[in-house]
């Protein structure tokens, strides 16, 4: 089962976004169900402002863990790791170890945009790999979400993305479907923007599929709920009450 929590990290941008400042010291932490139980956890954060291939960067970090009902079956151990250029807000660096069922990943990928090349290493088997990327920027997939909060979403519109993903740079779209009230247990209610990836790669814990994120429709874009359809069922990831607390502030959430 390649899906838990983060199938937002399937939202790219077409290149290079407009220089702002991503939410450093920002964590949110989700809570995912499949046929009605919970199967898991996971985590969003800017850690901090560092150097990365000698710039300035955003380290990003995405971590999932199946709990002890889903290890049972499908044991997962997910952690992502992205710099991301502060000035371009494009990717320079991105680590991903991935524990999956009888499935492993762990690789390194920088990015030259000098020469237009990103370099892939495998840490288990020691192979490098030189694949072409372009000049203009690129992003990860789990970049992609952070930069994805600063593009206007106008409903009825659709994004053409760029995405570096499993050694190959692929364009996908990505649907802004509607505006909406999105009313969440003991949460509240929230004026919202839902948007459709449509993807042709597999990404971070989730193949190919259709996927809904509902995004708080504010300046914060907080992803706010994950709806996705696999073959074994729908997945359903919801930010936890007290992660929403603390990213809201002294905003009220209901008791």
């Amino acid at each position: 089962m390649r899906a838990l929590v983060f199938v937002g990290v399937w939202l790219l941008a077409t290149g290079p976004a407009q220089a702002g400042t991503l939410p450093v010291g920002e964590t949110l932490h989700y809570q995912a169900r499949w046929l009605g139980f919970v199967v898991g956890e996971g985590s969003l954060s800017v850690q901090e402002l560092t150097m990365a291939e000698g710039r300035s960067a955003y380290h990003l970090v995405a971590i999932a863990r199946s709990n002890a009902f889903l290890s049972h079956f499908y044991p997962l151990r997910d952690e992502v790791h992205s710099y991301v250029d502060a000035e371009r807000l494009v990717t320079l660096r991105y680590e991903k170890k991935q524990r999956e069922g009888r499935y492993r990943s762990d690789e390194v990928v920088t990015f030259d945009y000098a020469q237009g090349l990103a370099t892939y290493q495998s840490l288990l088997n020691g192979s490098v790999k030189t694949i072409p990327v372009g000049r203009g920027g690129v992003l990860d997939p789990l970049a992609s979400l952070y930069v994805l909060r600063w593009r206007p979403l106008p409903p009825g519109e659709s994004l053409t993305l760029a995405v570096y993903s499993d050694e190959k740079v692929y364009q996908m779209e990505v649907k802004v479907l509607r505006r909406f009230s999105l009313e969440l247990l003991r949460r509240g209610v929230f004026d919202c923007i839902e948007v459709e990836p449509l993807a042709t790669f597999k990404g971070l814990l989730v193949k190919r599929g259709r996927a809904r994120i509902e995004l708080t429709d504010d300046a914060r874009r907080l992803p706010l709920e994950v709806k996705l359809g696999t073959p074994w069922g729908a997945i359903t990831g919801v930010i936890t009450r007290e992660s929403l607390r603390a990213a809201l502030g002294a905003t009220p959430v209901a008791p």
